[in-house]
């Protein structure tokens, strides 16, 4: 019976030690792009001042962001640009009160905002 606990811990140990490996080398070789979704761009922080509340999603957003939206299935070309009652509403629900005011202030949604908003579209 101890044999068979000693196997048992040996075992969960293994997959452990492998799940660790595999999320480092996904975390540093990052293969399907998916750190760029969760870092903003310079140029996404510095025009978070606009005051208007369109923009043109394919020239505010890096040609990585770009990628990770085609990859998530989100057409760029198919973001709103401008904001309706109905979607305002749909992306206080998705995105929060908050956010969805900085966006309506001018802010350029990040891809997670989109991810999250992408119902609204």
């Amino acid at each position: 019976m101890k044999l068979l606990g000693k196997i048992v811990v040996f075992f969960l140990a293994t997959i452990g030690a492998l799940t660790i490996i595999v999320g480092v080398y996904l975390y540093l070789a990052d293969p399907f792009g998916i750190k760029s979704l969760f870092k903003p761009t310079t140029s996404n922080i510095n025009s978070n001042t606009e005051t208007s509340s369109t923009y043109n999603p394919v020239n505010s957003l890096s040609p990585a962001q770009l990628e990770a939206l085609n990859k998530l299935g989100i057409d760029p070309t198919a973001i709103p640009t401008d904001i309706s009652p109905e979607l305002e509403q749909c992306l206080i629900n998705a995105i929060g009160k908050e956010r969805s005011a900085q966006i309506k202030a001018g802010a350029i949604p990040t891809p997670m905002d989109l991810l999250k908003a992408k119902t609204c579209f």
